[in-house]
């Protein structure tokens, strides 16, 4: 189970936050304050100029791009500097969040943090990523009896430009099959397209409203809603597997995070733990018998597990699948490894996030 910690996590750690999280408010910054913070915005402005000699933007180039992102992070560590929270933090032990608590804004403050990371490998021949998937049941029907004891899936995947490999367990035999793409998307019913090779992967655009238009291919329409599960869900699904299978650059990854932000009925539930004990924050939707939730560490930027609940039925708050990413990552190398012939899984033997 993914949920509230008895002790609240702290989302960030600066003089003050005890009473801050005591009061469950804090007062509108005063002139100090702003002042710290427009300083900061100058003075980061300054040296994006001076980084590019001669060449001075006549005018924003649009949301979620590097000139906003920096402006962002400037005000957020003007703002920290001094005391104050940038964002709402969640109720104090387990309580409901605070009612301006915001998935969008947390989401935004991820994806401006990662798109200042610099020392992530962005050309590094494999990905990898190690997970562990449970499952209870079906999460779409409240109907169908439910596991007792879930099934479980761990497993291990690389990915190259041209392959896929697979390890069941930590000692289990690495399998590569060539030829099958790892399916960073989840496909729909009438989607112009069903998934990405590594090359196109890699050019993904590192700017959320062109990254939108790309997606488009793959759910037309966008994201639907909600009340929609199956394309939302899909949606969703699509955005995790792409921050925890894919070998994405930061600015990509950023990108990634601000179209999550854009996506419709998402709430903040706040510090959480998942089910091997690691903080992160959480945000969730409710869909049609089901509750999706999603847990970030916003330290490493990194999607540590996703859930999905029944909701309503005689199984309501009961896990139905579980999908905890214990790493994910650029790999220089793989270990030696077996070759066979495709068995029709795209991903065989391997654990992939829940969708």
């Amino acid at each position: 189970m993914t949920d509230r910690t008895t002790d609240p996590l702290d989302l960030l750690d600066f003089p003050g936050a005890a009473r801050l999280r005591a009061a469950g408010e804090v007062a509108p910054p005063g002139p100090a304050v702003v002042e710290a913070a427009l300083a900061a915005v100058r003075a980061a402005e300054a040296a994006e100029r001076a980084a590019v000699p001669g060449i001075v933007p006549l005018r924003p180039r649009g949301p979620g791009q590097r000139t906003r992102r920096l402006l962002v992070s400037a005000v957020a560590i003007a703002a920290i500097a001094a005391g104050v929270s940038i964002y709402p933090v969640s109720g104090l032990r387990g309580s409901p969040p605070a009612a301006t608590a915001s998935a969008a804004d947390f989401l935004r403050q991820v994806a401006a943090t990662e798109a200042g990371d610099t020392t992530t490998p962005t050309d590094a021949p494999y990905w990898k990523a190690h997970t562990r998937n449970s499952y209870w049941g079906d999460p779409h029907s409240t109907s169908i009896d439910r596991f007792e004891t879930p099934l479980v899936d761990d497993g291990s995947s690389w990915v190259s430009s041209d392959s896929v490999f697979g390890q069941q367990g930590a000692d289990g035999e690495i399998v590569k099959t060539v030829g099958f793409a790892p399916h960073w998307i989840v496909s729909v019913p009438g989607a112009r397209r069903k998934d990405l090779s590594w090359e196109e992967l890699k050019r993904l655009p590192s700017d959320a409203a062109a990254l939108k238009v790309v997606l488009e291919d793959f759910f037309p329409g966008g994201p639907g809603t909600p009340g929609k599960g199956d394309t939302f869900t899909a949606y969703m699904g699509t955005l995790t597997r792409l921050l925890t299978l894919a070998p994405l650059a930061p600015p990509q990854r950023a990108a990634v995070y601000e179209v999550l932000a854009d996506m419709p009925g998402l709430r903040l539930v706040g510090p959480v733990q998942d089910s091997t004990g690691r903080a992160g924050t959480a945000v969730e939707a409710d869909i049609p018998h089901s509750r999706i939730r999603v847990i970030i560490d916003p330290k490493t930027r990194r999607p540590l597990e996703e859930t999905i609940h029944y909701r309503g039925g005689k199984y309501d708050g009961m896990p139905a699948k579980r999908s905890t990413i214990l790493s994910a990552g650029p790999q220089q190398s793989i270990p030696p490894y077996q070759e066979r012939p495709p068995k029709g899984s795209p991903m065989p033997g391997t654990g992939t996030p829940a969708s």
